[in-house]
């Protein structure tokens, strides 16, 4: 089965060309435009998706060896959440297109695409499992008892972890989004000259707050602190309170997998503190490749 899957959730606009659950071709297009402004400006990325989208869908369809949409059997498109102006740009192509062909449509939850980039791999997922999505919109953690019970079990109360790297990476002067560039910093930095809270930090709470994180991290900055010193601070402190919290549910639930997702699985440090942790309670881990988590947390 030939599958064309859209997704125009917020400021990247990808395309995908699958058959079965294994990608023939794939293309991303990032807008840099919002870099200048701060953070996604919604009417500047719905514009930019329907410009980029027809071109995006050609070069796909090109480079997988396909000469017609007809010769697709299902079109698929990110239906939410997100930013309702771009989720229309990419519902409102691959409706038309399904509609054109006369082929399915079927629309995506954002969130549950995020947890099945671990569907279908050479790996099978043993259940129980614990799921973190972490990434710039969404902090959750999920029970997985297979790949259709799947139970939210708490997510963040304000801001999404990858926003806080982001919006503390800029008010450091590393541009936005700079997740990325805030992870490359902290290397170089010793988290315990800086003492930053932790907010929300019971374990035993599935729930996320880093709306106050990131003010503590302004209020650092501006008292004149390292900047590598404070990326450390700060990409530990997250970190922490991520898989504490993913941890305490898996010994709770009984888990025998854990699966990350999200583009905040990039974070170096997450990675390599997923992998002790997940080893020394014989937990076996899902993380996406670094091809699938964005540079830019």
């Amino acid at each position: 089965m030939r599958i064309l899957a859209v997704e125009t959730s917020c400021d990247d606009t990808a395309v995908a060309l699958l058959e079965g659950c294994s990608a023939i071709a794939e293309r991303v297009y990032s807008q840099e435009v919002h870099s200048k402004h701060g953070g996604v400006v919604p009417e500047l990325a719905s514009r930019s998706h329907m410009k980029i989208l027809p071109g995006l869908v050609s070069d796909v369809l090109l480079a997988g060896g396909m000469d017609s949409l007809e010769r697709i059997d299902v079109f698929a498109a990110t239906a939410g959440p997100g930013l309702i102006g771009s989720l229309l740009v990419g519902l409102a192509w691959s409706k038309a297109a399904a509609w054109a062909a006369g082929k399915r449509f079927l629309g995506i939850n954002h969130l549950a695409a995020h947890l099945y980039i671990h569907y279908g791999q050479k790996r099978q997922v043993p259940f129980p499992a614990v799921a973190l999505l972490v990434s710039g919109g969404h902090t959750s953690l999920f029970r997985m008892s297979s790949w259709q019970e799947i139970l939210l079990l708490g997510s963040t109360r304000d801001d999404a972890a990858g926003e806080a790297f982001d919006k503390t990476a800029k008010l450091a002067g590393l541009g936005y989004p700079g997740g990325a560039a805030l992870d490359i910093a902290a290397d170089s930095g010793n988290p315990e000259n800086c003492s930053l809270p932790s907010p929300m930090a019971d374990p035993s709470l599935a729930e996320f707050s880093f709306s106050g994180l990131k003010t503590a991290a302004k209020l650092l900055w501006e008292e004149g602190v390292d900047l590598n010193d404070l990326a450390a601070s700060f990409r530990k402190t997250v970190v922490d309170i991520l898989v504490s919290k993913l941890m305490y549910q898996c010994k709770e639930l009984g888990a025998k997998s854990v699966l990350a997702a999200g583009g905040v699985t990039a974070n170096s440090l997450l990675r390599k503190v997923l992998r002790q942790e997940c080893t020394a309670r014989k937990l076996e881990l899902f993380l996406p490749d670094r091809e699938h988590s964005p540079t830019t947390l």
